[in-house]
């Protein structure tokens, strides 16, 4: 869904959705024997989304 180069510890940010747990981590074991340059990754589970604004707050960025 998504790919950013990022600055930090880390080099790219992915986001994708995954069927499973068990269907995630098979995508992830081929992106590893896929030699593409993946040296490691770190995971993080979404578990509750309490705010996604849609659309950008451009009267409040105007006036400032």
């Amino acid at each position: 869904m998504e790919c950013h180069l990022i600055s930090g510890g880390y080099d790219y940010l992915l986001r994708f959705i995954a069927r499973s747990i068990a269907h995630y981590q098979r995508v992830m074991e081929a992106l590893i024997e896929d030699e593409i340059g993946i040296e490691k990754y770190f995971s993080y589970i979404v578990i509750k989304t309490p705010i996604n604004k849609e659309q950008l707050p451009l009267r409040t960025l105007m006036e400032g």
